[in-house]
């Protein structure tokens, strides 16, 4: 059989085949998303509960160190295995195109009881074995229990950004219209392992219709020295959304101290952030 003749038998047998079997994977529309039931993708459940004991970042010396952090995606319902008591968060992975750029989508339902603890988060200059593993000052430690999303849903996109002749990634991020949670934060006192002089300040949380666009990309630059260092820059998109903390507590008071109250929280375009080593 001639080499003309196979390619044409292949053509025929892909116009046979059903779609379904071409295409594991369809890249669609970005704003078709949340409209779109049944498309090619991954579902993905998740059920986490567990803990890391330290994460450090270090530089010249100095380190950022977070112990202790945790996760729980079930907090209210921890070990369930029974399928008809287990509440995974469900998500959904696609392709997404918007114009000529491309990139991942992932939509998150059914966030029920999200608990996300950081025990200590520390700072030290004295980066030493002993020093990261022992040390007991702290910045204190955050948690952010019962993340709820109230059947909304949050939608993520990655967008490779050099398809418009630009670099890096644009990360764009869609909460729920209610995202609530209990916000918790203790500032630990002389000794981290003692309660008695520990101070906690934290309420309920809400976020409201916020939305998150930011480009990142790596950045060069020049330290006190003039010596040339890399880095993260960056940049806002855009950024809106209200919030609400009620129920406010601080300390050993009876009672709460009211809410407070943040509406039409908009970031400007030229706001950024970079991060350098030294």
């Amino acid at each position: 059989m001639k080499l003309s003749t196979r390619l044409i038998n292949c053509f025929w047998l892909l116009l046979v085949l059903p779609v379904s079997q071409v295409n594991a994977m369809q890249s669609i529309e970005e704003e078709s998303l949340r409209h779109v039931s049944g498309q090619s993708g991954m579902d993905l459940d998740l059920n986490f509960k567990g803990t890391i004991g330290r994460t450090y970042f270090e530089t010249e010396g100095n380190t950022l160190n977070i112990r202790n952090f945790s996760i729980d995606t079930d907090g209210s319902n921890d070990d369930a295995i029974n399928p008809g008591t287990d509440r995974p968060i469900k998500m959904v992975l696609d392709l997404v195109t918007r114009g000529t750029k491309s990139g991942l989508s992932l939509s998150i339902t059914e966030i029920n009881d999200l608990d996300l603890r950081f025990d200590q988060i520390n700072v030290n200059g004295d980066q030493t074995a002993d020093s990261i593993v022992g040390q007991m000052h702290s910045f204190g430690g955050l948690a952010l229990t019962n993340i709820n999303d109230n059947g909304g849903i949050t939608d993520i996109n990655v967008f490779a950004r050099g398809a418009s002749g630009e670099e890096g990634l644009q990360l764009e991020v869609n909460l729920p219209e209610t995202l609530s949670m209990r916000f918790d934060y203790i500032d630990y006192g002389d000794d981290d392992l003692a309660s008695i002089d520990d101070f906690t300040f934290g309420g309920d949380l809400t976020l409201n219709n916020f939305s998150i666009a930011n480009s990142i990309d790596l950045t060069t630059g020049q330290n006190a020295a003039g010596e040339e260092i890399g880095g993260l820059h960056i940049g806002v998109i855009t950024q809106t959304g209200d919030m609400t903390l009620s129920n406010v507590r601080a300390g050993d008071q009876l009672g709460t101290m009211g809410r407070l109250v943040v509406n039409g929280y908009t970031m400007t375009p030229d706001s950024y952030l970079t991060i350098q080593g030294k």
